[in-house]
């Protein structure tokens, strides 16, 4: 009876853990992307907004790509921007740079289950930095976005108190929805729009940016767990 009773108590122990969203522990370690020379794949991303041009909250969602499948790897879901980004404008005569310093807030990482060496689980997300660097051109006369690089970082935690860094170096921008020409439209092959509801948008709200976020650095780092032992153990080991 009671191996039978232990038998059952181990199943609901491991339903319940399959049941839960953090189903393993990620491994402490620095990795870095394929064009680091790591194992970490490059991915795609999308900025969700209300508006073809504009329009409040803006929602990050990024996955990793393998060169044909989104998402296998690891993936950043549902930041969220709910103010306009902080504009610095470096042109002169329509010609420089303008920098775009983009604060989203929550959302979470997941590392999927493989045989990858940092392990697997879903963290909640803290603060996500994106800053982007315009290119402006003069084009009949008009001053032109040509370019953009991204730079950018976001941190968290998952369960068991495992801490995350992540971070990206020279992404850049590969379309965005605009009223000049409203047949731009996002590519399948980048990560579906999220509404302000963390929903996939509506037929009708595809607007927003996509690109590639490359040399991607990842840390992961965990408790050292702390022995607990009291002074009476202390003391009869002296005996």
């Amino acid at each position: 009876m009671k191996t039978i009773v232990a038998i059952a108590l181990v199943a609901f122990s491991l339903s319940a853990l399959l049941s839960e969203p953090v189903h393993a522990v990620p491994a402490a370690g620095t990795y870095t992307s394929t064009d680091l020379g790591g194992l970490l794949f490059t991915g795609r991303a999308s900025t969700w907004r209300s508006g073809i041009n504009s329009g409040l909250p803006h929602v990050l969602h990024a996955q990793s790509w393998d060169g044909s499948t989104l998402g296998t790897q690891w993936e950043v879901n549902c930041p969220t921007e709910p103010v306009n980004s902080l504009v610095q404008d470096n042109r002169v005569g329509g010609v420089g740079t303008v920098v775009y310093t983009s604060t989203f807030n929550g959302g979470t990482f997941t590392l999927f289950p493989g045989a990858w060496p940092w392990g697997d689980g879903t963290g909640s997300l803290n603060t996500t930095t994106l800053i982007t660097t315009v290119q402006f051109v003069l084009v009949g006369g008009v001053s032109t976005p040509v370019a953009s690089v991204v730079n950018g970082s976001t941190s968290g935690v998952f369960a068991g108190g495992c801490v995350l860094t992540f971070v990206i170096a020279n992404g850049f921008g590969v379309g965005e929805t605009t009223s000049l020409n409203p047949s731009i439209t996002k590519p399948a092959d980048y990560p579906t729009f999220l509404d302000g509801n963390c929903a996939p948008a509506t037929a009708a709200q595809q607007f927003g940016t996509w690109g590639d976020t490359i040399s991607i650095t990842m840390n992961i780092s965990c408790p050292v767990p702390v022995d607990n032992t009291s002074w009476s153990v202390v003391k009869s080991s002296f005996r």
